[in-house]
């Protein structure tokens, strides 16, 4: 354990890391189109519900606030195992991903709470 630089198959493994986040954009990417483009009429505004305009303003807000936590995030440069990382557009990028992903699981979690409340419930049932 001398040498923990020389990590075998270190390269193979970076690869499979690039072609499993290129498919999981390609499938973001794929699953927004989808669910964006066949919304029907009669489906869209079923219980007076606007789906399509929600789903366009959840996919927009979510891009704005994933573009707004990037430009956000620090830059300063990491020294980690005695590697100092410098790269400014990787530093803010990673700290935008984990921002935007803690705000979204907030976000989340704070519909769950209201959902699991039955405020709508009562307030339906006055």
């Amino acid at each position: 354990m001398a040498n923990m630089g020389g990590y075998i198959l270190a390269e193979v493994m970076l690869w499979l890391m690039y072609a499993i986040l290129l498919l999981a954009l390609i499938a973001v990417v794929a699953s927004a189109v989808h669910s964006l483009s066949h919304r029907y009429d009669s489906i869209a505004a079923s219980n007076r519900v606007p789906r399509k305009t929600i789903a366009w303003g959840v996919a927009g807000l979510t891009v704005l606030l994933l573009l707004v936590a990037c430009l956000a995030g620090s830059s300063q440069p990491l020294l980690i195992n005695g590697i100092s990382y410098t790269d400014r557009f990787w530093l803010k990028a990673t700290d935008g991903l984990i921002v935007s992903s803690l705000v979204l699981i907030v976000i989340a979690a704070c519909f769950v709470v209201y959902g699991m409340s039955g405020i709508n419930r009562k307030l339906k049932g006055k």
